[in-house]
């Protein structure tokens, strides 16, 4: 999914810079380590701890149809990551090679150490389509959990 990605970024948003997504770590879990991650965090077996612990600076993160591209933040404000969730969805890519080619829909985001998420502005969006902030909103506080799952096991 990830090659499918950086075709379609190169494609339909060429000043986006792919090579953030070429140079992460690439971690994909299947429902069987979803579920035991989230199993985990019911039982209390991960530990709470700030996102500021997990040493993984940046990398993307991929389960079902949803990468998620994490930055660890070096300035001083309160975000400890930044985000660009990319979904993959049903829309068409308007300038793509390939008529029939789904396409990606971005939401960016970053979120502090209690994994409290700040919605950002993305560039990439898809032409013809009214981006919805509660939609966003609603999307990443789904997704979130298992992020935070992840990254809570995973941290040393």
């Amino acid at each position: 999914m990830l090659n499918k990605l950086v075709k379609y970024i190169e494609n339909n948003h060429p000043d986006a810079d792919v090579n953030t997504y070429l140079d992460a770590k690439y971690i994909q879990l299947n429902n069987t380590q979803l579920k035991q991650i989230a199993d985990a965090l019911e039982r209390g077996d991960l530990p709470v701890r700030p996102a500021s612990d997990c040493g993984a600076s940046h990398f993307i993160f991929h389960f079902g149809s949803t990468l998620i591209l994490l930055q660890k933040k070096s300035s001083k404000s309160d975000a400890v990551y930044t985000a660009e969730l990319a979904w993959e969805t049903d829309f068409l890519s308007v300038r793509s090679v390939r008529d029939k080619a789904k396409g990606f829909y971005f939401i960016n985001f970053e979120f502090d150490d209690d994994y409290q998420v700040t919605l950002l502005k993305t560039q990439k969006i898809i032409d013809g389509h009214v981006n919805n902030a509660q939609k966003n909103q609603q999307i990443v506080d789904k997704i979130m959990p298992v992020l935070k799952g992840f990254m809570l096991a995973i941290t040393d």
